[in-house]
């Protein structure tokens, strides 16, 4: 053999012919680091992939978000398990596969964690799920601005019976007027102890005490002499007496918003549409916070008119303006509330009720669980006969008089009930709860009216 070839030999074998052995021996064990290190990634990968998702289905369990019924879930749950599964199969395969696995569990982590992020600050929702049974809802706006205090008994300036049946679509609001003389019904208050209804939400849950005791009728003369424990008994009691409806405590609501609410309600939702029935100019704040100081004249054109907070407070609370005073201002607030409802049930404010709570929150108070309203809404928008709700009204009326108040002992103007209307409006109501049809219905608010 030549030195040439001796060379040739020895550059391909190396010194006892292993040098091409040792390089695919190096080439291998690198491979095989590279596999156990995707792997282990991998593996990291999954486990928080997993992690998130218990995470994520557990968080919109307890928030209890609306449009969360047991099918969503259930979908929800199924999405998550086989984004789960095809990343865990995609890292058994070999070849480029497993680089996509590992792509989309990044993905699907950093969407996890995107609404984790975004649900985590939502207050958890409490209070009684409404059923597909008939409810009632007391509505009553606090005379107050600001937040409104739990713990503490203000007067109402507005109170209006919603009354709901689901199964007709069917949403009955019954108005009262504020200065209506009507019983008191508490369990601190005597027999036949009448005051204006605004005063009644000042007996709070209807029990009397002083000193830490609680109290009789027998304890006091006039109610302001005594405290009442706080809560909306008092004022749920004496309508129902009033009006003399049968409904189940699990089916009876209330809730209440002061002026501050009422107002950042409707500038929430971007305004509402209002029917003006009669034109009017008045003069008042232009705002109900410490932040804007002055007054404002508003001034209202018959027909549709678009409103924000302020001047739909405005338009809801002026009673100056007309020759019956409070009568007008009881329908003009149903015109509100019936153009806040139809803003309400809209798709996009249902899906962002969160949002709207957190614009009203500390000046609003209900023993509902408003994602319970906002699922029933959802489910029934699904229904083949749903085409709306039907959103009717009827205002009780009366006659202004003097007469004496259980509350302060003085004798103030009040509006003295009118049987008839009364009557008539117990009549709607158990129309409404018995499921009667809605066209039934608008015929005698018709008839009534006339």
């Amino acid at each position: 053999m030549s030195k040439k070839q001796n060379r040739v030999s020895e550059a391909k074998t190396g010194d006892y012919g292993y040098r091409s052995e040792t390089r695919n021996l190096s080439k291998s064990s690198s491979k095989k680091r590279k596999s156990g290190g995707g792997k282990a990634l991998g593996v990291i990968l999954v486990m928080i992939q997993l992690i998130l998702s218990i995470v994520f289905t557990g968080l919109i369990v307890y928030k209890k978000l609306a449009f969360l019924t047991a099918p969503v879930l259930a979908g929800v749950i199924g999405v998550l398990i086989v984004f789960l599964g095809l990343v865990f199969f995609l890292l058994q395969k070999s070849g480029k596969a497993p680089v996509f696995g590992k792509v989309i569990s990044v993905i699907v982590i950093i969407i996890l964690s995107l609404l984790i992020y975004l649900v985590a600050p939502i207050p958890q929702m409490s209070g009684s799920k409404v059923s597909k049974d008939p409810f009632i809802v007391v509505i009553s706006a606090a005379d107050t601005f600001g937040e409104l205090n739990s713990k503490e008994n203000t007067r109402t300036d507005t109170n209006i019976l919603a009354v709901v049946n689901p199964k007709t679509y069917s949403v009955l609001m019954i108005s009262t007027p504020r200065d209506y003389y009507v019983p008191v019904q508490a369990k601190s208050v005597a027999p036949e102890s009448y005051d204006k209804l605004t005063h009644v939400t000042l007996y709070g849950n209807g029990i009397a005490h002083k000193d830490g005791k609680d109290l009789t009728s027998s304890d006091w003369q006039w109610a302001y002499e005594v405290q009442w424990h706080p809560g909306q008994d008092a004022l749920m009691d004496t309508l129902k007496y009033l009006y003399k409806y049968d409904i189940k405590k699990s089916d009876y609501h209330y809730a209440k918003v002061n002026f501050t609410g009422f107002a950042d309600l409707i500038d929430a939702l971007g305004g509402v549409t209002v029917n003006v029935e009669i034109p009017f100019s008045t003069e008042a704040y232009a705002s109900y916070d410490a932040k804007h100081e002055g007054s404002k004249i508003y001034t209202y054109k018959k027909g549709n008119m678009e409103m924000d907070g302020a001047t739909a407070l405005t338009y809801a609370r002026e009673r100056h303006s007309f020759a019956n005073g409070d009568m007008q201002r009881n329908r003009n607030q149903v015109a509100v509330l019936k153009a806040l409802e139809k803003k309400l049930l809209s798709g996009t404010m249902l899906i962002n009720y969160n949002k709207i709570l957190d614009a009203i929150k500390g000046s609003f108070s209900t023993d509902l669980d408003i994602s319970s309203l906002a699922n029933m809404q959802l489910s029934l928008s699904t229904k083949k006969d749903y085409n709306g709700w039907n959103i009717m009204s009827y205002s009780v009326t009366g006659q202004t008089s003097w007469q004496t108040l259980t509350y302060t002992g003085s004798s103030k103007s009040v509006v003295l009930q009118d049987e008839q209307s009364v009557s008539n409006a117990t009549n709607l109501i158990n129309m409404v709860l018995n499921g009667d049809d809605a066209s039934a219905i608008k015929k005698q608010i018709k008839k009534y009216n006339k």
